[in-house]
């Protein structure tokens, strides 16, 4: 039981590295820090509604930077070890199907937590800098968000010329981490924006659920496939209500196919916030709860899909 566990984790482990290093996870990563920290200034002259626009439009970039991020790393995670036939090699040692796929999925989330971090960071400290004053947000902590990116990317330069550390990976962790040091200045500070947090935890769980769906998609389909059936599947969830929310409550089939597609709508309630609203966590765990279900049924749909996956020379 040990070595299994130190298996899972090591094969987890890998995987978050692995995804670490794609420069694609850092760019998106560092352009939605940098657009939603610079909303505050974009959004300012919107006839008394900045605050509502700011914090709208950052869920909303926090939301799709999120889908598309793990859509990508989970079918880049999975699907490089099939296409590039490394995943015979992995599994002739001894690793289960079932062990090596879930821990695959556990090193995703790790690096999407991390995404939920920079970006939810950024978010939280973006919502507050319109509160005081809608035609001149507070740059005392919007500058410490405009520098972070910046002296990650310079800091990871200097330590890959010198040390020759990864470029990427380095410049992903101490962008998180110099936005963490930020967040604690916004604590101390009272600069926090905390009605937006249940928002935030509510976006990162469908970046979760996504996540899932496209790692089980990739057990059968190549990349850019499984990214686009993982769009299509966002942009019908987005409409269950509109599609088969009437029909489902006389029609089977469609009742089926409403509670099979995942309604994003629960884990989108930017309007909830408008005036003094704010989120329920009680709403928040019980969204919890459906995302849980609905990621267990995709991993086990992708453990079985994966049993019989064949390595591609």
């Amino acid at each position: 039981m040990k070595s299994r566990i130190r298996r899972f984790f090591a094969v987890a482990g890998l995987t978050t590295l692995e995804a670490l290093r794609q420069p694609f996870l850092l760019l998106l990563t560092a352009t939605g820090v940098v657009a939603i920290a610079l909303l505050p200034i974009l959004l300012m002259h919107t006839m008394g509604e900045a605050d509502k626009l700011v914090q709208d439009s950052a869920l909303a970039l926090h939301f799709v930077c999120g889908l598309l991020l793990s859509g990508y790393a989970a079918s880049a995670a999975l699907g490089r070890e099939i296409r590039h036939g490394t995943l015979a090699t992995i599994l002739s040692k001894p690793v289960e199907r079932g062990t090596f796929f879930v821990a695959k999925f556990v090193g995703v989330a790790g690096v999407l937590a991390m995404f939920a971090i920079a970006t939810g960071i950024t978010t939280l400290l973006a919502g507050h800098m319109m509160v005081e004053n809608m035609y001149r947000p507070d740059m005392q902590i919007g500058v410490l968000l405009y520098i972070a990116p910046l002296a990650a990317f310079i800091l990871a330069g200097i330590l890959n010329y010198t040390t020759h550390r990864p470029f990427v990976s380095t410049a992903f962790v101490l962008l998180v981490g110099f936005l963490a040091v930020v967040f604690v200045f916004g604590i101390l500070t009272g600069k926090v924006a905390w009605r937006l947090l249940p928002a935030s935890l509510l976006v990162s769980l469908a970046t979760l659920v996504l996540a899932g769906i496209a790692i089980a998609l990739i057990t059968r389909l190549d990349l850019v496939p499984t990214l686009a059936v993982c769009t299509v599947i966002f942009l019908v969830g987005l409409m269950t209500d509109y599609l088969l929310g009437r029909a489902a409550e006389s029609n089977h089939l469609a009742a089926l196919a409403y509670n099979l597609i995942p309604n994003w709508q629960h884990f989108w309630l930017a309007d909830a916030l408008n005036g003094e609203g704010v989120i329920p966590w009680r709403y928040v765990g019980r969204v919890g709860i459906y995302a849980t279900f609905y990621l267990i049924g995709s991993l086990s749909l992708g453990i079985l899909s994966f049993q019989n996956v064949e390595s591609k020379a």
